[in-house]
């Protein structure tokens, strides 16, 4: 006598009416829960040509020059793919045009598009969808690049009066006046010294009043290495004064970074016997300081 494997009609019933299906658990919440990891196709890419497969899934691009990636062509049935989601990882320093394919389009909003490009650095998520006259692929997800590959400080600093000024400052070496210094503690930024360079006004030649300063950070040194100073010179006071400030040089110098800056004024050269005004300006004014470093 033959015996036959079967299973019980009741269970097939259960099966289909509680179309819930649970791995690693007794008690599927979802369609399909899983309690644990789940996996699915990883792919790296080094050609810049590149057909995406219904077998692929997640795929990473680290080719050395700009890429094509197609997605597949849409059509019905086993093909249709709707909810099939691919994801996109540009690692390389080159871009990638993700392209539908021909009779294809990709929906980034109300506007359909023939492709999208995915910048360095950039990720991009598309789905399927069941549109096939208003865009066929979502664009449902991207993140962007890092928004920057520099490493920013930023600070105010004072710009003493002139030697010369009708309200003179002595130059000074040594950091031996402190009373132009700015910050607290270990983000101070001392004045080490300030040398003075008077206006001269000729009938062949004039030149600017201006000033070398040499300014030390007292905090850990920084690493100098591509940094690259900004400086803007600003006016904080009622004087008409306008300056200019030039960078000389930026080191580390006996574990302290030390920043060297030529000021100088701009808008007036000489003195106004008149009214008095001596382009050797006496007020004190303001310097603002950037630094970026390339971190990569």
């Amino acid at each position: 006598m033959k015996t036959k494997n079967f299973i019980p009609v009741l269970v097939l019933w259960g099966f289909f009416l509680n179309a819930q299906v649970g791995i690693k658990t007794n008690t599927p919440n979802s369609t399909l829960a899983v309690a644990g990891s789940l996996g699915a196709d990883y792919k790296q890419i080094s050609a810049t040509t590149y057909s995406i497969t219904a077998t692929d899934h997640y795929l990473t691009y680290n080719g050395t020059g700009n890429a094509t990636f197609t997605l597949p062509v849409i059509g019905t049935g086993t093909t249709s793919y709707t909810g099939r989601i691919y994801k996109i990882k540009n690692i390389s320093t080159s871009g990638i045009t993700l392209q539908a394919s021909s009779g294809n389009t990709l929906r980034i909003d109300n506007t359909p598009v023939t492709s999208f490009v995915i910048p360095t650095g950039a990720y991009a998520e598309v789905v399927n969808n069941s549109n096939t006259t208003g865009g066929t692929w979502d664009l449902s997800f991207t993140v962007l690049p890092k928004p920057s590959n520099v490493d920013i400080y930023g600070v105010q600093l004072l710009v003493p009066p002139h030697a010369g000024g009708t309200a003179p400052v002595a130059d000074w070496t040594n950091h031996t006046v402190t009373g132009y210094d700015t910050g607290t503690g270990t983000d101070a930024w001392w004045v080490i010294s300030k040398a003075s360079t008077t206006y001269a006004h000729t009938s062949a030649y004039s030149n600017a009043s201006r000033m070398m300063l040499v300014y030390e950070y007292q905090g850990a040194p920084f690493n100098v290495t591509n940094m690259y100073p900004i400086l803007t010179a600003g006016n904080n006071s009622s004087f008409p004064d306008v300056f200019t400030a030039s960078f000389v040089s930026l080191a580390n110098v006996s574990g302290k970074t030390r920043l060297t800056v030529s000021v100088s004024r701009i808008d007036f050269i000489g003195n106004n016997t008149v009214s008095g005004n001596n382009s050797n300006w006496t007020g004190t004014f303001l310097l603002n300081l950037l630094l970026a470093r390339k971190l990569y």
